[in-house]
């Protein structure tokens, strides 16, 4: 009767022994292991692949590198597109802010009304869509969501001569405070810019109303964004970058404060 000895430790081994896939060696149980026998040709941190070459084989074969064929993974999918109770969110939200800049002699004159209506469009859905693109271009879900309470204050506010411009919110699934920094900041900055465009074609006398009142309406939600309180964008910005709040919060300030004076004078 043949017997076999173990190639590391020389023991005989009864019954049939291991065979390493690896460097083709016999071992007893105790040495079968690659680790366990010290396998040449065993390499530490490296991925190989091996495979039976038919299904008759009885020992494995090493795929060489220019063998192995990595199927390339598909594109992170971005979902841009809004759903049902996204769409009537969004448009409550944009209801109750039309309603909160709305003046009766509005009401009475269409063409005013009109003004109105497609600044609040703009400034609102401008703001709201470059929180919820800002956070999907990092790879995050996101989407608008409604505050029957916050809808309530807006439509409110139309009474009084400070606005409260807190319809809704973007919500974010994901993100680290960088990023969720970066997210809240890009509504009011998207509010700050459309603002000086406004001041801009309304001092050279392009459609005035109108442009002035979108100027308004943008440095508006620009300042009432970025105060730092709660769910606003400025307490997020804050946590994240205390000089970037800074220079966000004085620059809807100077806005704010210039038509303003420009009001009073």
């Amino acid at each position: 009767m043949v017997t076999v000895k173990c190639e590391y430790c020389g023991k005989h081994i009864d019954g049939l022994p291991f065979k390493c896939k690896y460097c083709g060696g016999l071992f007893c149980v105790e040495h079968h292991l690659p680790e366990n026998h010290e396998c040449p040709g065993l390499k530490r941190g490296e991925w190989r692949v091996v495979e039976l070459p038919d299904k008759y084989a009885t020992e494995y074969r090493i795929r060489r590198p220019e063998e192995i064929k990595i199927k390339p993974s598909r594109p992170l999918i971005r979902v841009h597109w809004f759903s049902p109770g996204e769409t009537r969110d969004l448009l409550l939200a944009v209801l109750a802010v039309t309603l909160a800049y709305t003046s009766l002699s509005a009401l009475l004159r269409p063409i005013h009304f009109l003004s109105v209506l497609t600044g609040v469009l703009l400034a609102f859905l401008v703001h709201e869509l470059a929180h919820r693109y800002t956070a999907i271009n990092y790879g995050y879900r996101a989407r608008f969501v409604a505050s029957y309470q916050g809808l309530l204050l807006t439509a409110i506010s139309a009474l009084l001569p400070i606005k409260i411009i807190a319809p809704g919110y973007v919500a974010v699934y994901g993100g680290d405070r960088a990023k969720i920094g970066a997210i809240a900041l890009a509504g009011p900055l998207s509010n700050i810019v459309m603002s000086i465009i406004g001041l801009i074609l309304a001092s050279l006398r392009i459609l005035p109303f109108f442009t002035y009142f979108f100027a308004v309406i943008n440095a508006d939600f620009a300042l009432f964004n970025l105060l730092p309180l709660g769910i606003l964008d400025g307490y997020k910005i804050f946590n994240w970058n205390k000089i970037v709040w800074l220079t966000a919060f004085m620059a809807a300030i100077a806005l704010w404060l210039n038509f303003r004076i420009i009001i009073f004078i």
